[in-house]
């Protein structure tokens, strides 16, 4: 899967190996602006981002360097458009889960697997948002600052949902409300990602998957299915 605490090393991107060559050996402007971000999240993730000139991401995009400003303005631009499309993607993956599976409970399970899915999916683009997000946006009053405001507050309301659904249908036992243990949730899934991603912690992503949802299983069981599993261990 990967390599300990980095990101993967990913073969260089061709046009070819990304589907970015029509018909007639020239790319539409969707397929460029995909090219560019393909090739700037890889090389963010592998150098960091002060490190790679707008020059070198051009040229391993395929394109003309002016193309490249042309669809983000910036090189700050494209670090921009990598954070709103990765987060916008999970949060609807996440959307995805509201009303699904036969209880909370199930929603639950069901988000830390898309969670892990989804970062194994988009491992640089991770990377280089925690490592470099805080330095481009994080610290500035902008529009850009507001817009992360309003994605995070939206993946607070579906998770809080989802929490919500398990403690109404009684699969969930809660002993906080509902919107503290959501934003418990998040914070315990965005620090695990946090210390894989940057290696302070060395445990493949499908472990860590499988340990946060035994955890989350046992922490928020109500009674009854507490009970259970404790007979169950006493008849081993």
């Amino acid at each position: 899967m990967t390599h300990r605490g980095l990101p993967p090393i990913i073969p260089e991107p061709t046009e070819h190996s990304l589907g970015l060559v029509e018909g007639g050996g020239t790319m539409g402007e969707t397929r460029k602006r995909a090219a560019i971000l393909a090739v700037a999240s890889r090389l963010f993730a592998e150098k960091g981002y002060a490190n790679t000139p707008t020059s070198e991401i051009a040229r391993e995009a395929g394109v003309a360097e002016g193309t490249l400003y042309h669809h983000f303005g910036s090189k700050d631009g494209i670090f921009l458009a990598i954070y709103n499309e990765t987060v916008d993607g999970y949060i609807a993956g996440v959307e995805n889960l509201i009303g699904h599976g036969k209880n909370g409970r199930d929603s639950m399970l069901g988000l830390i697997r898309h969670h892990f899915d989804y970062l194994q999916a988009h491992e640089p683009q991770f990377l280089t948002m925690l490592r470099d997000f805080p330095e481009r946006v994080g610290r500035r009053k902008t529009s850009s600052a507001t817009a992360r405001r309003k994605k995070l507050g939206r993946l607070n309301e579906l998770m809080t949902a989802i929490v919500e659904r398990g403690a109404a249908d009684g699969s969930l036992r809660l002993r906080f409300p509902a919107r503290d243990t959501a934003e418990m949730l998040r914070g315990i899934l965005y620090g695990t990602t946090r210390h894989r991603m940057l290696g302070i912690i060395d445990v493949p992503l499908a472990r860590l998957a499988e340990m946060l949802a035994d955890f989350c299983r046992h922490a928020l069981a109500p009674p009854a299915a507490q009970g259970k599993e404790l007979q169950g261990g006493k008849n081993h």
